[in-house]
């Protein structure tokens, strides 16, 4: 066991290599082209009136920082691209160069920081104003030494609220094909934003969540295992679909401390909801998910670790579930159901909408506007398959 652990640390060392290796290449080339300045991409950052954690990275091979400019509040709507602009601004996602330890001053308000990006050029900084800041959302400027400056989207969770959903991303609002190879590149490639359909319903059922009548805006949080390349694509989704706006939780892949290509999904969206715990001690959380992956073992975890916290536990069937994996998973919701935190597993967003419904987590006029958004969500298949 000691023998494979440090084989396996020498194989991550050799790949971080080869990786550095690769970008100095990347960072040649661009350098070539005239486009090594650096630029900061940023995402959407949440906490409370105290404290907000701010999220960014710092890249070379970006003309301009594109997110999340197409989603946050107040941003234009996304236009139309061709066939070839959705496969080169894919690959741009992609073949960029980290700028590693890269100096960035945080500016919220009148309170201002420096901090330091890490070695894939990511931001993750906690910043504590002077004075409180009220709920909603806020900017924060993010600048380079050399004057490049951005705006950066946070949102602060309301004190008041008293539930938090938090969603898996990939075969739970959309299909992306994740667990499928072929399936993500196409979609992650090839697909224009526009085109990719969410979950029939999804969308409807998550703003009855957040926007339940008589109750402070509730705070949505989005945590998916798919690489922060894709978060300006996600986001534009989440806008299109009329979905809530929240903070995006993804991963980096390649080689780093956490593994060989990205951290595990289990280790991933454990580490985040019990931060959500901790950092938002009034909420309780619905959590949502699919059987395709690992969703149910890691929130039923979650559910035995803190039954006073997980106020319900929602997952989605996929439609490549093999009758075993079924069963798995009907078997793991009646233990955590009979352990004292309800927990289903549902075929469409009707079947959720309604078990929430009778546990009090949504108003009684939520039914109906799922409903409706089911219908739509089949009228639109019908319109494109005619077309």
């Amino acid at each position: 066991m000691v023998h494979d652990t440090r084989l396996s640390r020498a194989v991550v060392r050799m790949a971080m290599v080869v990786e550095d290796a690769l970008q100095l290449v990347l960072l040649g080339l661009l350098r070539l082209r005239g486009r090594h300045h650096p630029t900061i991409v940023p995402f959407i950052g949440n906490g409370t009136p105290h404290r907000v954690r701010v999220h960014a990275r710092v890249l070379l091979g970006r003309h301009e920082a594109d997110a999340p400019a197409t989603a946050v509040p107040g941003a234009p709507a996304p236009t139309v691209r061709s066939r070839r602009a959705i496969l080169r601004a894919s690959l741009a996602r992609f073949l960029t160069v980290e700028v590693a330890d890269a100096r960035v001053r945080v500016t919220l308000g009148d309170h201002v920081i420096g901090a330091r990006a890490d070695r894939e050029g990511y931001l993750d900084v906690l910043v504590e104003p002077s004075e409180p800041l009220t709920p909603g959302w806020h900017d924060v400027e993010l600048a380079l030494p050399d004057g490049t400056a951005v705006t950066a989207k946070v949102v602060v969770v309301d004190p008041q609220a008293r539930i938090g959903l938090v969603s898996d991303v990939d075969d739970t609002i959309l299909e992306t094909g994740i667990g499928r190879g072929m399936a993500f590149i196409r979609a992650a490639l090839l697909t224009e934003v526009q085109n990719r359909s969410p979950l029939p319903g999804a969308a409807a059922l998550y703003n009855a969540f957040t926007e339940r009548p008589g109750e402070p805006l509730r705070p949505v949080f989005y945590v998916s295992t798919s690489p922060w390349n894709l978060h300006e694509m996600l986001l534009e989704f989440i806008a299109l679909r009329k979905f809530p706006l929240g903070p995006l939780q993804l991963t980096d892949w390649g080689p780093s401390r956490e593994g060989l290509l990205r951290i595990s999904a289990t280790a991933h969206k454990t580490g985040l909801v019990r931060r959500m715990l901790a950092e938002h001690p009034h909420l309780r959380l619905v959590l949502i998910g699919d059987s395709g992956q690992l969703d149910p073992e890691i929130y039923a975890a979650l559910a035995r670790e803190h039954p006073d916290r997980i106020a319900a536990v929602y997952i989605r069937r996929t439609a490549h579930d093999a009758p075993s994996r079924t069963a798995q998973v009907d078997e793991l919701a009646a233990e955590i159901t009979a352990a004292g935190v309800p927990m289903l597993a549902a075929n469409d967003s009707v079947e959720i909408a309604a078990h929430a419904v009778a546990l009090g987590l949504l108003d009684a006029s939520a039914l109906p506007q799922v409903r409706e958004g089911v219908r739509a969500a089949a009228r639109e298949r019908l319109v494109l398959l005619k077309g």
